[in-house]
């Protein structure tokens, strides 16, 4: 269901905002259609909903893929028509191609000369330059005229490249580029990590936290003792600090008769 206010992307044309709800009206002449209208022009539309699918706007800056199809798919996701774009790693200019009808602005960088040569011969209206993906400078120097700088910098050394370099690079961006810009990365051991990887939650994941059981009292095995999991876990620690201190003060008395 689209609904007034959605942005979408319309097979073949690009991202739009849904402005009319589906036509139900018996007759009409767009009865079956939604209207949209698109960023890269302001021209509006009526669409079939089966040509429109739904976008999602999301808080992480990073996305990271394992395939070449999913970097691509990633990116037109991502990507804006008022978003300037960097692809670090353009090899032959296809993909920043792709992406150069769904935004305002883009530049292809590879470190490669003969390869950004190849990609100036397929692609002659588009920007591409011979830049090394570490030289951050050089990468900011090529933003749009108006200084507004990259919203989305894409990153495709190789899939299977280096994991420390990759790791590196990313995280080179992710410190020296605003804090809203959006980077996607193709990298299947990078991907790995990360799904490999859990956020530690002090709060949710803690079971040395000292304070009450969860529950507030709740059940107790026959002797009295509680049978909840954490306050076993709390009653061990306490006692810990007890022979810890107990420990503390020996040697503190130790100390002084010496």
């Amino acid at each position: 269901v689209f609904e007034v206010g959605n942005i979408v992307d319309v097979r073949g044309y690009g991202r739009a905002e849904v402005i009319e709800p589906l036509v139900t009206e018996p007759g009409h002449r767009f009865h079956g259609r939604i209207r949209v209208r698109y960023q890269r022009d302001g021209k509006t539309y009526y669409a079939r909903p089966e040509n429109l699918r739904t976008t999602v706007q999301v808080k992480q800056r990073v996305f990271l893929c394992h395939s070449t199809t999913h970097y691509r798919t990633c990116a037109a996701s991502v990507a804006n028509w008022g978003d300037a774009v960097l692809e670090v790693g353009c090899h032959e200019g296809e993909c920043t191609w792709l992406l150069s009808r769904r935004c305002r602005y883009i530049v292809g960088v590879d470190k490669s000369r003969p390869t950004v040569q190849a990609a100036r011969r397929r692609y002659p209206g588009l920007r591409f330059e011979e830049v090394d993906g570490f030289d951050v400078a050089a990468l900011k120097a090529l933003g749009p005229p108006d200084g507004s700088g990259f919203s989305v910098v894409l990153v495709d050394i190789g899939g299977i490249a280096c994991l420390p370099t990759v790791a590196s690079l990313v995280g080179l961006y992710y410190k020296e580029f605003p804090y809203n810009t959006k980077i996607v990365v193709k990298s299947v051991f990078l991907k790995r990590l990360m799904e490999d990887s859990l956020p530690y939650n002090p709060i949710k994941n803690n079971p040395w936290t000292l304070g009450p059981a969860a529950g507030g009292g709740g059940g107790s095995s026959g002797d009295g003792n509680s049978a909840d999991a954490t306050g076993a876990v709390v009653d061990d620690v306490e006692e810990a600090d007890e022979v810890g201190d107990e420990e503390g003060d020996e040697q503190e008395r130790q100390r002084r008769k010496e």
